[in-house]
Formats: structure tokens, C-alpha cells, sequence
């Protein structure tokens, strides 16, 4: 780097949130090496040695010795990732299609959390110094072959070990090369907070400690849902021994083949820019479909072998910084402690616990491209939405783009598309008074997968669950959206979805024939009583006899469906003049006479005045009355002219 970053830096931490964002960021680099499947995150909360390290500007590299948070992928650094490093105003990989992090943010964002960024890679270990602490002048980092360069006859780790020692917290000596990458970020102290030129702000430990902390808690969440090669992930804490906080495994399930998620990555290698990708599709070039089931295993870790939980750990831990600098201590005491409160992100709903304190969730994702002819001026974004719906019960739905936005949709299922983000890569450009420009055409984008593509590819999901033995009936109804979990801006997608499932077999007759059912040709039978509604079974069956398409699905369902008028209702008079033009072989008088004076006791507390007239000559005409001699009408049963007091007097025939 030949240009001081510093401006830049300065101007991109500004817009750029400070908050657990940088832990995604570098998951998002390991996903990108398309080579990684494992990752790590670790709060290092130990002090290390400082004796032997290098001379040449000792007093900061003694600094980099104290607390830091740690990033290790398995997937390793290759030439293009160290060129990259040292491009901090472009990022190489802005264009690529294949690739989560292309807005040049990943590492970049890191140094919220401290001034330089260590690097070890192979055998390559490499110092980020935009202020030029430890670097040469105009060089803004160095680096160095750990095994192959030589310092006074020795290997770097044998003459200068304690330089080395807070990499062995993710188990890396320095000893032989690094399979994976470690990315360590030193806290940057109160002390020397001021002499920052782009981020003169303290990053305490007590800070470090509570953003570690929301990370650990959304582990219990979908974070790594839409991720295609990072399989494995995990956290640590370290004091003075290493401590597992949690983990979380994905495990694909055998999907139809060419259907798997990895497949859509597989195809985006192809093409070096998104431009050349949106060209390839325009002259429709096949693309892969998903359609595959992955299983998320959550473990649990809270104590080590003395019992001693994650929250002791770094309470006592700040204890000792604050006897050990003073002047931290008095420094911290201005500093008001961050209250911020993150709702536990979460696969809500029934999850299987597992054996080893977590939990265990199951998860269709389904998705696909899609077309760009309706999209004027699309931008540098993959076209391309998949949803991960629940198959253990229902979720609090977010917005992804690859990893999770801080965005909800009120949706039962997840959502991820190649959304146009804004810059701090936490919102979305939506439609609003003030939106112009390549803005404008980013909204439009967006409001284009909201409103179009994503109730296409979630009506689709919903048609596939129905049509297939995957889960039961009533599971599958949880997946449909509910009418009071609206949010702000995605009403759209169940106002397109109901549309679009209108006259799809996506219902089941409630009678005895259980025949798929179009919602648009079906009718609910409303009950108003208890007495009716204990009858709903033979009532439903009846209605089917009679000719009608009658379905019961759950409340929220029905309800939406009549809200965006997808079904009709009907009730139990407009039930009984169906079943009354039945045969006495398909209707056992026993049950009519039940049905009638069940509704006969719905008319009595709400029938108006009209409704008791058709109420009444429909029974005239009915033999449903009981007698010693068989069924009869009511005028048969009854004395027309008896007085009063003897109406319950049955005419004996």
C-alpha cells in the first residue's frame, strides 16, 4: 500500500455500523474463499508476553500483546486475497458474482475494533498499519515468510516467540504452515485511543465482551442458512485456557440431484462480472434450481471444567486489566456501558433439543433465478432469491443477502435475494419521496423482488409442500404468512402470494374425499355456536356430498384468504339448504335432526327477522321431527291449532 488509507478508513467507519456486523463480515470472507468449510470467532482475553518480540518499534508491538478478537477460516489466503488486503480503497472482488463480500467492506470494518490488523496465512504473516506504527514510511504494513525468513540465523518463531504466542489461542504455534487464515485485531485502549487518525475511539473489552456476547446468542438463529460452503462454525473465549462457547454444524440431507444450494455457487464461478452473468441470462442460459433440506445443529458450551461460565470469565478478566492500567481504569469509568438490547435471533417454534445442550432445526430452501426482462437498469446483483422454510414449526422471518440484514418481514420463512444494499449494508433501498438516481434504480430493483419475485418462488414452495409428502398438512399451513405479522413494506408479497395461489391445488377437502383443493373454487363453512361447530366434521362431509368444495384450514389461513377475496364462506343455513337436497340413503335422520336443532339454536340468540322466514320454511318441508311412528314434519308433528301450553304435545299419528 502506497497511499494512506487513513482518509478512507476514516470516512468508511463513519457510515459503517460498530457493532457485532465485522463477526458476518468475516464469515462472509471465509464463504468467499469457496474453499473454506470451517470458521471461528475468538475473544482473547489473556495479556501476552512481551519480552521476546521484535525491537524495531517495540512499544506498539508490546501493545498488540494485550486482548484482541480473532477470525480463523480453514480456507487459507491465495495471491489475489493478499492483493486485495492491500487495496483498501477497491475491493477485488466488487464484480464477482460467486462472491458474498464484494462491497469492499470485510476487513476494512475491522479496525473499529483496534488500529492494526495481524494476518497469518500459510507461511506468511503480514501487519495492516494504516497509521504506520510498525511500518516503514509510505509501506502501511509489512510482511513477512515465518518459515522461511530468517533472523540472525533463526526462524522467526525461535527468536521471537512471544510475537507468536497469541495465535496459539486457535491452535496455530508458528511452527509449520498455517492451513486456514487467522485475521487477529488487537483492542484498541483508551490510553492510546486519541493517536488514531480514523477511528479515535476506545474499543474496551467490556464492549468486546457484550458485541461477543450478541453474537454468541444468534447462533441460536438462521445465521448460516444460505451459506454453500462454510459448514462449520464456532466460538471461543480464552482467559487462560480455551473455552468452546458455542458451535453450529450444517448438515445437507440427500436433495434431488443438481438441486443443492452449492450448485448455484457452482454456476456463478463461471462467469469473472455480474455484468456478464445478467447478459448470459438475458440470452437464457439454463440455471440451477435449489430444492434441498439442511439439517442446523446448535451445541452449547457455557462452563469450562471448573464450572466457571463465559460471564465470570470476562467479568474477571476486566478486573485484572483494571488493577494492571490504571489509567484504563479511570478511563472506563466516563465510558457509560453499552445497554444496547439485541433480541435473540432466533429459529423460533419447535426445535428438537439435542443431547448435548442445543439444539437441532430441519430447513427447506428452495429458490431459483429470475428473469431480468422486467428490469430496466438492474444493478451490479445476482438475480437470484431462495427462501429456507422451517420444517420443525415457524420462524420470525428475516432479509438476507447471503447473511442475515437486521431486517424483519414478518414472513414465516426467510428470505434471500440479491438485494441493492445500502452503504453500511444493514438496510435495503426501498421506494421513497427522496430516492433518485442510481438510488432510484436500486429501489426499483428491490421493490421488484419483493412485490414479484418473491411471492412467485414462496407460492411455489407452498404448491411443492403441499403436492409432496415432506411434512404434514398443518405444518405446512404454518408456512403461510399471517395477516397481523404484516411489516412495513412486505405486505406486498402476501397480497401476490394469495393471488398467485388462488387457483392452485394448495388446500384439502375437509370431507371425506380429502382432494386437493384450488382456494379460489373452495368455501369455508363458519360454525357460530359450540353445538354447531361440534357438528363441523358431518356438516363438512354432508356439504361434500351435496356438491361443494368445502376446506378447513387453519384460522390465519382463512383469514387471508378472505382478506385478499381468495375463498368463499359460507355458513350453516346456506349449509343446510345444500344438504336437505340429499337422498335420506346419504343423510341419516338421526343427524339432521341433530344439525337442525343445533341451528335452531344458533336462531334463537342471532337470527333476524328474514332469516327466521327461510329458516322456517325450510323446515316445513322436512320430515326431521321424531314420533313413535317414524320422522315427520313439523306440521305433522304438531297440533296447528292446540293451545299454546300444549305444543310439546306430539301428535301420535
Amino acid at each position: 500500500m502506497k497511499i494512506s488509507p487513513s482518509a478512507t478508513l476514516q470516512n468508511l467507519l463513519r457510515h459503517y455500523p460498530s457493532g457485532g456486523q465485522f463477526f458476518l463480515e468475516a464469515l462472509q470472507n471465509a464463504e468467499d474463499t469457496d474453499r473454506a468449510t470451517h470458521f471461528c470467532a475468538l475473544l482473547d482475553l489473556s495479556t501476552h508476553p512481551i519480552e521476546q518480540i521484535r525491537p524495531q518499534q517495540s512499544v506498539w508491538r508490546r501493545r498488540l500483546q494485550g486482548p484482541a478478537i480473532l477470525f480463523y477460516d480453514n480456507g487459507g489466503f491465495r495471491d489475489k486475497d493478499w492483493k486485495s488486503l492491500q487495496q483498501i480503497y477497491n475491493s477485488s472482488k466488487k464484480h464477482s458474482p460467486s462472491e458474498v463480500g464484494k462491497y469492499g467492506m470485510g476487513s476494512r470494518s475491522f479496525f473499529h475494533i483496534g488500529d492494526i490488523l495481524q494476518i497469518v496465512s500459510g507461511s506468511k504473516y503480514a501487519i495492516l498499519d494504516p497509521d504506520e506504527r510498525l511500518s516503514e514510511n509510505g509501506e502501511y504494513g509489512e510482511k513477512l515468510d515465518f518459515l522461511a525468513d530468517t533472523f540472525d540465523g533463526q526462524r522467526f518463531v525461535d527468536a521471537f516467540p512471544d510475537e507468536c504466542s497469541p495465535f496459539h489461542g486457535l491452535g496455530h504455534t508458528m511452527q509449520e504452515a498455517l492451513n486456514g487464515t487467522i485475521i487477529r485485531v488487537p483492542l484498541r485502549a483508551q490510553q492510546w485511543a486519541a493517536e488514531s487518525s480514523f477511528m479515535p475511539e476506545a474499543f474496551t473489552l467490556e464492549r468486546a465482551s457484550h458485541i461477543f456476547e450478541d453474537f454468541a446468542k444468534a447462533f441460536s438463529g438462521p445465521m448460516a442458512l444460505f451459506l454453500c460452503r462454510v459448514s462449520r462454525l464456532e466460538l471461543f473465549v480464552r482467559k487462560e485456557k480455551l473455552l468452546r462457547v458455542a458451535s453450529l454444524e450444517l448438515r445437507p440431507e440427500p436433495a434431488l440431484p443438481g438441486k443443492e444450494l452449492v450448485k448455484v455457487k457452482e454456476f456463478l464461478k463461471k462467469f469473472e462480472t455480474v455484468e456478464q452473468l445478467q447478459e448470459q441470462l438475458r440470452q437464457g442460459t439454463p440455471t440451477p434450481e435449489v430444492l434441498d433440506i439442511v439439517r442446523m445443529e446448535k451445541i452449547t458450551s457455557p462452563t469450562d471444567d471448573k464450572g466457571q461460565d463465559f460471564e465470570e470469565e470476562v467479568k474477571e478478566a476486566k478486573e485484572e486489566v483494571k488493577e494492571a492500567k490504571e489509567e484504563v481504569e479511570k478511563a472506563e469509568r466516563k465510558v457509560e456501558r453499552a445497554k444496547k438490547e439485541v433480541k435473540e435471533a432466533k429459529a423460533s417454534g419447535r426445535t428438537k433439543e439435542s443431547e448435548v445442550g442445543g439444539s437441532s432445526s430441519r430447513w427447506l430452501r428452495f429458490g431459483r433465478f429470475f428473469s431480468l426482462e422486467e428490469v430496466s437498469s438492474p444493478p451490479e446483483e445476482v438475480p437470484f432469491v431462495c427462501l429456507a422454510l422451517p420444517l420443525d414449526g415457524p420462524c420470525e422471518g428475516l432479509a438476507f443477502a447471503h447473511l442475515p440484514l437486521s431486517i424483519k418481514t414478518g414472513l414465516p420463512v426467510h428470505v434471500h435475494a440479491g438485494f441493492a444494499l445500502e452503504d453500511n449494508r444493514r438496510g435495503m433501498w426501498r421506494h421513497a419521496e427522496d430516492t433518485d438516481g442510481s438510488h432510484r434504480s436500486w429501489a426499483d430493483w428491490n421493490e421488484h423482488i419483493i412485490g414479484k419475485v418473491v411471492p412467485e418462488v414462496y407460492a411455489d414452495a407452498l404448491t411443492y409442500l403441499a403436492q409432496h409428502e415432506v411434512m404434514a398438512d398443518a405444518d405446512v399451513f404454518g408456512l403461510w404468512p399471517r395477516l397481523e405479522a404484516e411489516k412495513d413494506g412486505f405486505q406486498v408479497v402476501n397480497k401476490q402470494l394469495v393471488a398467485l395461489l388462488a387457483n392452485r391445488l394448495v388446500l384439502r377437502s375437509a370431507g371425506c374425499s380429502k382432494m386437493p383443493v384450488a382456494p379460489q373454487e373452495a368455501c369455508f363453512l363458519e360454525t357460530h355456536t359450540t353445538h354447531l361447530e361440534q357438528l363441523r366434521a358431518d356438516l363438512q362431509n354432508l356439504c361434500e356430498k351435496a356438491g361443494r368444495k368445502v376446506v378447513n384450514p387453519p384460522q390465519h389461513v382463512v383469514e387471508l384468504l378472505v382478506h385478499y377475496k381468495a375463498i368463499e364462506k359460507f355458513d350453516c343455513l346456506d349449509a343446510v339448504r345444500d344438504i336437505l337436497r340429499l337422498g335420506s340413503e346419504e343423510m341419516p335422520q338421526e343427524l339432521l335432526s341433530q344439525i337442525l336443532l343445533a341451528l335452531l339454536h344458533w336462531a334463537g340468540k342471532s337470527f333476524n327477522s328474514t332469516q327466521l322466514e327461510v329458516l322456517a320454511e325450510l323446515l316445513r318441508k322436512v320430515e326431521w321431527v321424531p314420533t313413535p311412528s317414524g320422522h315427520v314434519t313439523i306440521d305433522q308433528a304438531f297440533d296447528p291449532v292446540a293451545p299454546l301450553p300444549d305444543l310439546h304435545v306430539v301428535q301420535q299419528g
